[in-house]
């Protein structure tokens, strides 16, 4: 298969050329997303942002337009599953004219670092020529996509100015013009494709089309930016007098730059010979410093030791045939408690050019260097630069020379300056790369080393300083095994990260030192909280003070020595600062009690903004109750993200309220510990959440147990035990009959009603599962008698539409349709469309078991109005109501995309209850399309999701279906075992004879 994105998607047949037809619509999309990063492995998440827009829709929907998209290709192999992480196109160059375009491009450069432009200009122009219109993905639609042409048209623009540049330098001008022509229509406002084209022009003998290039270039650039920069305009002026030299001056050769005789410094210190990964900001950086941008100040920030100064060397090693006036080096030092002086910098820099004298003062030198560097085109390289006071003096004037600094922070303060993008931990694949080269460049073998190895890049954490270092040490300590390496750097932690003049800790300390006292202490103390992440309430907890808080986070950040997350903002360490800031910590807080203080204020402030949530979610303190621990005093921004989105904020904490359960049950503080699990359990339920949910109540319900807590056991136990938990076909750990049962008599002793009315509803629930209906209406009539007395109007709520059900279970329509309509007036009333919704989804069940197809098809209608794509398991729940409705409708094709559909988010989600359920609605509408194999392929899938879920109730109506199934199919034996089936779940649950309603025929 051909593949073709460099203008209109297109797919051609590899053997013909001819066009085949594209996918539509998100295939179309997810096609697209692959494509444009080819061999690459790419998450679940980032194809779902792709191709739907948001990460939050169901995996399933991915699954399915890949399936699709393999038939469409032919070649199912070309797309690589990675089980549970996501998908990856693989196809070679000459496949994909993406990636020979990038293939080319590449020569392209290597060409022109080797002095061989003629070379470079055909490779640029093959290269060129592959694209077939001017937008990349014209046929995909969405701001992604246009995001990513935009990306690949600047690459283009890149590569085109690089090409007319070594044409127009090599007397191309009138055989340039069209292509010139066409390329700086579409950049209207490009510096560089302007210059060229009125130089081309003016060569061929066109001034007067020349300067009104220029002409309409102030006119688009005033309308979107400003006024022409002055060089463009001195140009036109030289075009106007008709002035050669002026026109020269504006676009010289490289080979033959103006200039007098003066010394030429070569100042760069060796590129490291192991880079790797880091391509597109590389590519990026030899653009600016290559083509003549318009920008003369680029800057490198990042976190200590994560190869700022590498990715610098590499990039200006690449550019040195543009700056034939030498190149300058310095390091600055900034982030030292010893910064160098910009004014002892400049007498280097001014020795270095023969300068016949250097002033005594830093403005003299300034001024002397200025007019040294103003006609030449010289590369000034600034390393590890700690603010702009310190390189604003070292910053030349002239329009020929280019600043490339490294820094820990931004520097905004610096007028002109382009920051490059951000650089990120390496990859494991780079990591490993770069590990086993250092090591391989002094001929160690590490054969069957291989998870040792692993294990030791692992624990750096992608940062090619710790990573230099540990290869260096290994190398150092052979023939001693890796493996003792790896048990060495974890007992010792970043002060084991130094080899020679390289240490890790000694780069943190350096990033910390120059920070005020109250910063460098919110560092260390945030090294104590194990959470994966914190925002500002996090660092008021540990401080006390709001603005300090504020203050200490942004300085952090700037300096790099934490990363910022946006959407929500949150502040996380890369995992050996944060190893460095908890030791630091130890040492600093010696007192024990001191440091768990600080964690008990930390975890009571999540655990006040948790309560805030839950309460967001419902409009109360409904189905759930706390503990007596007081609520933290937080800034309003802090209550402010959770009042605009609970579920937002719940996402965005997840694994931090998951974290805090475990360091509330490390320090013996059950209440906190319950309370955290506990307040998070609804969100839990609305996204199935069911790892984090048992995880968190069974470290709690430890907690609780070893402190001696009845009340607190009491209502972890229930939560244990609600529906959706036990509906996921989870076993360990989830409460049974005896566990709630407990859970009453705990609540009962600590005379908690509202814990009391969550116990009984939850029990009754289990003996629903079980098959014993009788006993369960009268628990949840007790429950609703607790939760009027408690003036909980959720639990009231829910336990009437569990009322409800068991009526439907029972096949009593008429009380069933009374009571669900109750439970509807209360959610109504509480004005919360998810309760409503979660209500009319029985409703339009109780609709339908009497016939009223109009009124279901109005309740599951407006269910799918509140659970949408985005809800998580509800939506699956919507599509099984209309999926039913359609069947009753006569309308089988919908019936089975609603209900296929519907098995698929219920599985994602785990709810084995749900997707039993609509497995039996598949054999219904298999069964009235006389498909008998379908029919008993559906009973038993459903027979065994119930299973999984401990659902006897459900189990045995579905296998006396089964075996009705199995006795009109003739067989006889597997009937007998179907109802073999029921009569062992009646025994195994204590059924009473009144409860047992189904009978052998």
């Amino acid at each position: 298969m051909i593949y073709e994105v460099l203008g209109e998607l297109q797919l051609r047949d590899p053997l013909g050329g001819q066009p085949l037809p594209l996918p539509t619509g998100v295939q179309l999309k997810v096609l697209a997303a692959l494509l444009v990063q080819p061999n690459k492995r790419l998450p679940h998440a980032e194809l779902l942002r792709m191709a739907w827009g948001t990460s939050h829709v169901q995996e399933a929907q991915l699954h399915k337009a890949i399936s699709a998209l393999r038939r469409r290709v032919g070649r199912s192999h070309d797309i690589v599953t990675h089980t549970r992480f996501g998908y990856e196109l693989r196809v070679a160059d000459d496949e994909l004219d993406l990636l020979a375009f990038e293939k080319l491009t590449v020569a392209a450069e290597a060409a022109g670092q080797r002095h061989r432009p003629g070379e470079e200009a055909d490779l640029l122009d093959r290269a060129l020529r592959l694209w077939r219109g001017p937008r990349p993905l014209a046929n995909v639609p969405g701001p992604v996509f246009a995001t990513v042409a935009h990306g690949l048209q600047q690459r283009r623009k890149r590569a085109a100015v690089r090409l007319f540049t070594l044409r127009v330098q090599r007397g191309e001008f009138t055989g340039v013009l069209g292509d010139l022509q066409r390329v700086t229509d579409e950049f209207a406002t490009d510096h560089q494709l302007h210059r060229l084209l009125m130089v081309a022009l003016y060569r061929s003998g066109h001034r007067a089309e020349a300067i009104e290039v220029y002409e309409r270039y102030a006119k688009a650039l005033r309308a979107e930016i400003g006024e022409p920069d002055a060089e463009l305009r001195m140009l036109k002026y030289a075009i106007g007098r008709g002035d050669d030299d002026g026109v020269t001056k504006a676009l010289p050769l490289p080979e033959q730059p103006v200039r007098g005789a003066h010394a030429v410094p070569r100042q760069l210190p060796a590129a490291p010979p192991d880079f790797v990964g880091r391509e597109p900001l590389l590519a990026e950086l030899v653009w600016l410093l290559r083509a003549g941008s318009p920008y003369r100040i680029m800057v490198v920030p990042g976190l200590g030791g994560i190869g700022k100064t590498t990715l610098a060397l590499q990039a200006a090693h690449r550019s040195l045939a543009v700056y034939p006036d030498g190149q300058l080096w310095a390091e600055l030092r900034g982030a030292s408690a010893d910064p160098a002086d910009p004014g002892e910098i400049l007498a280097q820099f001014l020795r270095a050019l023969d300068a016949p004298v250097v002033p005594e003062s830093t403005a003299e030198r300034g001024a002397l260097f200025r007019t040294l560097l103003a006609d030449r085109r010289m590369l000034v390289v600034l390393d590890d630069a700690g603010s702009a006071a310190q390189i604003r003096p070292l910053i030349p004037a002239g329009d020929g020379c280019r600043v490339l600094v490294t820094t820990r922070r931004h520097l905004p303060d610096v007028q002109g300056a382009h920051h490059v993008g951000t650089l990120e931990p390496l990859g494991d694949d780079d990591a490993a790369r770069l590990f086993a080269s250092i090591v391989a460049a002094s001929r160690i073998g590490l054969d069957g080393e291989q998870d040792a190895i692993r294990d030791v890049i692992g624990l750096c954490g992608g940062l090619p300083l710790a990573l230099r270092v540990v290869a260096a040490l290994r190398v150092h300590d052979h023939p001693r095994p890796t493996a003792e390496l790896a048990r060495r750097l974890r007992a010792q932690g970043p002060a084991a990260y130094a080899f020679g003049d390289a240490s890790l800790a000694r780069t943190l300390e350096a990033g910390l030192a120059p920070l005020e006292p109250a910063h460098r202490r919110l560092f260390t103390d945030l090294g104590l909280v194990p959470l994966p992440a914190f925002g500002v309430w996090t660092a008021v907890a540990l401080t006390g003070d709001a603005a300090q808080a504020r203050a200490g986070l942004a300085e952090l950040a700037a300096a790099s020595m934490v990363e910022t997350t946006t959407a929500p903002l949150r502040y996380r360490f890369h995992d050996l600062t944060r190893e460095y800031a908890y030791r630091r910590a130890l040492a600093e807080r010696p007192d024990p009690a001191e440091r768990d203080a600080l964690l008990a204020r930390v975890c009571t402030a999540l655990l006040t903004l948790a309560r805030r949530a839950h309460r967001g979610l419902y409009g109360g303190d409904f189905e759930v109750v706390h503990s007596d621990i007081p609520d933290a005093v937080l800034p309003a921004e802090a209550y402010a993200e959770v009042d605009a989105d609970p579920i937002g904020w719940f996402r965005a904490e997840r694994l931090s309220l998951r974290a805090a359960v475990e360091v509330a049950a490390q320090l013996g503080l059950a209440a906190l510990a319950w309370d955290l699990a506990v307040s998070a359990h609804e969100f839990y339920t609305l996204r199935s959440e069911h790892d984090d949910w048992l995880t968190t109540h069974l470290t709690a319900l430890r907690a609780c147990r070893a402190a001696g807590d009845g009340r607190g056991e009491g209502i972890v136990l229930a939560c244990l035990g609600q529906p959706s938990l036990v509906a996921g076909g989870r076993r360990d750990g989830v409460s049974g009959i005896a566990e709630l049962s407990r859970a009453v008599e705990l609540l009962t002793a600590a005379g908690d009603r509202h814990g009391l009315a969550i116990a009984r509803r939850t029990l009754a629930n289990a003996l629903r599962r079980r098959g014993r209906s009788a006993r369960a209406l009268v628990l949840f009539e007790q429950a609703l008698g607790g939760y009027e007395d408690a003036g909980d109007l959720v639990g009231q709520c829910q336990t009437l539409r569990f009322i409800g059900q068991v009526h439907l279970d029972r096949g009593d329509h008429k009380p069933a349709a009374e009571v669900l309509a109750h439970a509807e007036q209360v959610a109504a009333d509480l004005g919360r469309p998810l309760l409503i919704a979660q209500t009319r989804y029985w409703t339009g069940y109780s609709c339908l078991a009497v016939g009223d197809l109009t009124a279901a098809a109005l309740a599951f209608s407006r269910v799918r109005e509140v659970l949408g794509p985005d809800r998580g398991v509800g939506y699956g729940y919507a599509l099984h109501g209309l999926g039913d409705l359609a069947r009753h409708w006569h309308e089988p094709d919908d019936a089975r995309a609603h209900l296929g559909l519907a098995v698929a988010v219920a599985h994602e989600h785990a709810d084995a209850l749900l997707e039993g359920r609509v497995h039996l609605s598949l054999a219904d509408l298999w069964q009235d399309e006389g498909r008998a194999g379908e029919h008993l392929a559906e009973l038993r899938r459903a027979a065994r999701c119930f299973a999984d879920c401990d659902a006897a109730y459900l189990e045995v109506p579905a296998q006396a279906r089964l075996a009705e199934a199995e006795t009109a199919a003739g067989a006889a034996e597997a009937a007998a075992s179907a109802w073999a089936r029921v009569d062992h779940l009646y025994a195994a649950g204590e059924v009473p004879e009144q409860d047992r309603t189904a009978r052998h025929r």
